[in-house]
């Protein structure tokens, strides 16, 4: 689950962090922290999802019986008629929920210079959800009514050095809402998924994409979507309407990364020309960003078959249903330098997401 930057504020602050450490929650909502995770596994193509995070109410509006505390399990649903992405859920108290850096309650915002150390346990008496993550590695296990998942993964490879995010040097703002790549392709060391007691998924060969969102909402509208290869080019976008004080204005961030032809480039509003062609009830988009020195053509694709049913993402209120996925998308990449072509890639297993009016039929349950 997925966004993004948003717009500008003119002071800075002085906590800049490694971003994917959670941050000291206000005395008074809205705020909203959450964490997603996306396996890829390399021997069958198959793809599995976590996201799991804490929102802090906005009092001030009516309070309405939306969880506070969610957990997600994406699994697609396959048979001969092709596959969906099914989400399987646990919502919890915030009483229930217990977050700790270096083993300790959290005191202040993440800083760079502190390595990533912090675990992230929910429990009930119906389910379990635990994180943890730290320089090297980061595991997880977690235990609904009927599923369950575990897994290990290896040492991140981050979006940019220093902790740079896809936001660049415009995440020193305090911004009322951040999308933070923290590893682009970390490796699956293990994972298996069950379903009654029954292995449905398992392996040992693969790439996770871990990222993390914080602030006030999801907002009201909003395009992401991400990709790996078996060659280990990756690409990670994300964008939509946003309001700018009084002014609506329209954001989008997009990086592209192939190791082997040594091509790292980043697209931010702030230096770059980016341009989007998106429809929910046609399953695509089709980005355009002009650099200084490279611009990249992105188009993105799935059948609408594919789609799940609305998903849980944060909003003022708690956990609502705000946005379908689809992890059977397909991505065509073209790279230029100055004008000529320096890398075309076609990447399956993409995972691509239409969120709030983006959504074809909408959401009931989703206000703006």
């Amino acid at each position: 689950m997925n966004f993004l930057w948003l717009c500008l504020s003119f002071t800075i602050t002085l906590t800049s962090g490694n971003r994917f450490d959670p941050h000291v929650f206000p005395k008074r909502g809205p705020f909203f922290e959450g964490w997603y995770i996306r396996l890829i596994d390399s021997d069958n193509g198959n793809s599995i999802g976590l996201l799991f995070g804490q929102v802090l109410p906005d009092v001030s509006k009516t309070v309405n019986k939306y969880p506070p505390v969610l957990c997600s399990i994406l699994v697609r649903s396959c048979s001969v008629t092709g596959c969906r992405l099914i989400s399987h859920d646990a919502s919890f108290n915030s009483s229930d929920l217990k977050v700790r850096v270096k083993g300790k309650p959290i005191d202040k915002n993440p800083d760079i210079a502190s390595p990533v150390n912090f675990t992230w346990l929910a429990k009930n008496s119906a389910s379990f959800v635990f994180f943890q993550t730290n320089v090297s590695s980061s595991s997880f296990r977690v235990k609904f009514d009927n599923v369950s998942l575990d897994g290990e993964l290896s040492s991140p490879v981050p979006w940019g050095p220093d902790g740079e995010g896809p936001g660049g040097w415009v995440d020193e703002f305090p911004l009322p809402l951040h999308w933070f790549v923290y590893s682009l392709r970390s490796s699956i060391v293990s994972y298996k998924f069950k379903k009654h007691k029954e292995i449905i998924f398992e392996g040992r060969r693969g790439f996770a994409h871990m990222e993390k969102n914080w602030g006030k909402s999801f907002p009201k509208a909003w395009i992401w979507s991400e990709g790996i290869s078996p060659n280990n080019v990756t690409y990670a976008v994300s964008g939509g309407p946003v309001q700018f004080g009084p002014l609506p204005i329209t954001a989008y961030l997009l990086g592209y990364r192939n190791p082997l032809k040594n091509i790292s480039t980043n697209f931010h509003p702030y230096d770059s020309y980016i341009s989007a062609k998106y429809d929910g009830c046609r399953g695509f988009i089709n980005i355009t960003a002009k650099g200084l020195l490279h611009s990249v053509e992105l188009f993105v694709t799935a059948e609408m078959s594919s789609f799940s049913r609305c998903l849980y993402g944060p909003e003022t209120q708690g956990f609502r249903q705000v946005c379908k996925e689809s992890y059977d998308a397909s991505a065509t990449i073209s790279v230029y330098k100055f004008k000529a072509l320096i890398d075309k890639q076609f990447l399956s297993n993409v995972a691509l997401e239409f969120g709030g009016e983006n959504v074809c039929g909408g959401c009931m349950s989703h206000k703006p």
